[in-house]
C-alpha cells in the first residue's frame, strides 16, 4: 500500500470507525529521490487527511537501513512534528524508532511475523503488534506461518494487544481473528480495490478479476523476503528462473530490476505497477484471500459492511 494508501482512503476508512493509515508514499504519483520533499509530500498529506476528518489515523513507516535509512528517517521526524497519533512500524526492528517516537507522544504499533519478534517489540515499549500471517500481501514474513497458527500463538506470549492480518477480507475474518484473541484486524488489499485507492484502475481491475488460483509466491525459502503476487509475465518468469535454480543474486537483481516505461525511461517495479498501470510486467502484490475480493467498492462502505456483517454472524453463532 506504499504508493496507493493516500488521504483520501485514509480519511474515509477513518470516517467510518476504522483506522486509516497513510503509506510512504501516500498519495503520489511522481518518484523522489529527495528525503526533504518526501517528508513534505508526507506532511502535505496529513494535513489533506485533518481537512477530510477528526477522526484518529496512523503513517506506516517502513524501516530503512544503509543510504536509504534517511527516509525513514525523514518520516519519524515528519510524524513528530505533526503529532499523528499513530505510528504503524514495519520492515525493521522496534529498536529503531521506537523510543523516539513514544517519548513524543506517538503510539505505536509493530508488524511481527513471529512470535519472537513479538516478544522483543513489547520489550521495547510497543503499544501493540500487527500479527501478520503468511496469507498476507506484499512481505510475508520470514516463515510459513498462517494467520490462523500464529494469531493465538502471539497471544498466548504477550501482553499487549494483538491485531490480526493476513487474509482478512470481510466480517467472517473479523470474526475468525477475535477467536483467536485479536483485539482488532488490518487490511491491505480489500482497501486497494476501493474507489478511494490511488491504485492505477489497471490494478484495480487486476485484483477483482484474481481468483484462487491465479497467484504464486515468489522466494519462498530464499532468505530475501516472501512476495504473493498475481500471475503475469515477470512473474512467471521469475517463478521459472527460481525453480531452474537461479542464485540468489540472480533473483535479488530480478526482484528489484526496473520497468521501462518508454525507450530510455525505467521506474522501479512498484511505482510502474500501482502507479502506472504495468500489470504485465509489473509485480501485483495480494492477499491469498484476493479471490474473495469482487466488487469495487467506497472504504467506508467495506468498514459499514463489516461491522454490520459480523454484528449478523455473532448473533447466528450466540444462537
Amino acid at each position: 500500500m506504499n504508493w496507493i494508501s493516500g488521504a483520501d482512503l485514509v480519511a474515509a476508512v477513518s470516517k467510518a470507525g476504522g483506522m486509516g493509515t497513510l503509506g510512504p508514499n501516500a498519495g503520489q504519483k511522481t518518484p523522489c529521490n529527495d528525503d526533504k520533499e518526501v517528508a513534505e509530500r508526507l506532511r502535505g498529506q496529513i494535513n489533506k487527511v485533518r481537512s477530510l476528518t477528526d477522526k484518529p489515523f496512523a503513517v506506516n513507516i517502513a524501516v530503512a537501513s544503509g543510504d536509504a535509512k534517511k527516509f525513514s528517517d525523514a518520516f519519524v521526524r515528519t510524524v513528530i512534528d505533526e503529532n499523528v497519533p499513530v505510528a504503524i512500524v514495519t520492515m525493521g526492528g522496534p529498536q529503531v524508532y521506537t523510543r523516539e517516537l513514544k517519548n513524543a507522544g506517538v503510539k505505536v504499533i509493530q508488524t511481527i511475523s513471529t512470535v519472537r519478534h513479538g516478544k522483543r517489540a513489547e520489550a521495547e515499549g510497543v503499544d501493540a503488534v500487527v500479527v501478520s500471517g503468511y496469507e498476507a500481501g506484499g512481505h510475508l514474513g520470514i516463515e510459513d506461518q498462517t494467520t490462523i497458527c500464529l494469531v493465538p500463538q502471539v497471544v498466548d506470549a504477550l501482553r499487549i494487544p494483538v491485531i490480526a492480518s493476513g487474509g482478512i477480507t470481510d466480517a467472517r475474518g473479523l470474526i475468525a481473528a477475535l477467536a483467536l484473541g485479536a483485539e482488532a484486524v488490518s487490511m491491505g488489499t480489500r482497501f486497494l480495490a476501493t474507489y478511494e485507492s490511488d491504485a492505477h484502475p489497471n490494478v484495480k481491475e487486476a485484483v477483482l478479476k484474481a481468483t484462487d488460483s491465479d497467484l504464486v509466491v515468489l522466494c519462498k525459502n530464499r532468505g530475501i523476503g516472501m512476495a504473493r503476487v498475481i500471475k503475469n509475465e515477470w512473474s512467471t518468469k521469475f517463478y521459472e528462473r527460481e525453480i531452474t535454480g537461479a542464485s540468489l543474486e540472480e533473483l535479488i537483481n530480478l526482484m528489484e530490476s526496473h520497468i521501462m516505461t518508454k525507450p530510455g525511461y525505467l521506474v522501479s517495479r512498484m511505482y510502474g505497477t500501482f502507479c502506472l498501470g504495468d500489470v504485465v510486467q509489473g509485480s501485483v502484490s495480494v492477499s491469498g484471500a484476493v479471490g474473495a475480493i469482487n466488487e469495487l467498492m467506497s472504504a467506508g462502505e467495506v468498514v459499514r459492511q463489516m461491522v454490520s456483517q459480523a454484528k449478523a454472524l455473532l448473533k447466528h453463532l450466540n444462537k
